[in-house]
């Protein structure tokens, strides 16, 4: 069907999820309605979303799944309700919202979640930083977070991936005080490995004589080289011997990368229980 002069897409029926969605959603997003007939809030919903869709006009299209046809389809996403929206970018679901919605909420809902270049660029820069490809993600975000230093989970995230090559860069970009605001938690991640990076560029001047003074310096080594394993098997070491080691810098730097990496990062499971037995977390 064509709508502006642009091919509108929906799919109601027989849906192959593998083509109709995962392999779709690779050149355009794609909203899944998860529906039944006998679901009143759905018959509220459809319409709606429908309507939405028809006037996208192809900038993201729609595919509603009945799931008394397909619960296999509804089993394998976690459905326990519905009506249930997920919009998948790329293969993957971005975002996902329960229950109905009156239409103006929806499009805000709608317009708040869909791909745009930036949230593309800031997407594939998350995925860079959890492998260790902090340079690749810094290329990506450096263009765009000196257009725009107003979005603070841009300037937050580009403070991340410049962190580990230029730490006192990245601090400038975050500040060095703490703030508030749903990203200061990234922030102060940024704060908390720019820290001892800054104090092993000054060689551990800060830092009295001593054999594990070394070794500290050493794991930072590693970190700022993105050899996470390595990393934390040092730090870890050196909080086993002193918890409180560079005044708890050491610490709350191997936390904050944990966090960099994310808490269910595999790398990340891997070290959690000997950190918190070292520091008694």
């Amino acid at each position: 069907m064509l709508i502006g002069g642009r091919l509108h897409f929906m799919k109601t029926a027989n849906v192959d999820f593998e083509q109709d969605v995962i392999a779709r959603s690779e050149r355009v997003p794609v909203l899944v309605d998860f529906w039944a007939p006998w679901c009143g809030p759905c018959k509220m919903l459809g319409p709606i979303v429908e309507k939405l869709s028809r006037e996208a006009g192809g900038a993201w299209e729609l595919v509603k799944l009945n799931t008394d046809e397909q619960s296999d389809l509804a089993e394998q996403f976690g459905i326990r309700g519905i009506p249930n929206l997920k919009l998948f970018h790329r293969g993957q679901v971005i975002a996902e919202m329960a229950g109905a919605l009156p239409e103006p909420q929806l499009r805000a809902w709608i317009a708040q979640h869909l791909p745009t270049p930036k949230r593309d660029a800031m997407a594939r820069a998350r995925e860079l930083l959890r492998t260790g490809r902090a340079a690749e993600a810094h290329a990506i975000l450096a263009p765009i977070a000196a257009a725009d230093r107003s979005d603070e989970e841009l300037v937050a995230l580009a403070a991340r991936a410049r962190v580990f090559s230029a730490p006192s860069e990245a601090l400038a970009l975050v500040g060095e005080e703490p703030g508030s605001g749903p990203w200061e938690e990234q922030k102060e991640l940024v704060r908390a490995l720019a820290r001892v990076f800054v104090t092993a560029e000054q060689g551990g001047a800060s830092l009295p004589s001593s054999p594990l003074k070394a070794r500290y310096l050493a794991a930072l080594a590693d970190l700022r080289a993105e050899r996470f394993p390595k990393a934390f098997e040092g730090l870890i070491a050196v909080l086993e011997e002193k918890p409180g080691f560079d005044s708890g810098h050491a610490k709350t730097a191997c936390l904050a990368a944990f966090r960099h990496l994310g808490m269910r990062h595999p790398v990340t499971e891997a070290y959690l229980s000997a950190f918190s037995r070292a520091t008694n977390v």
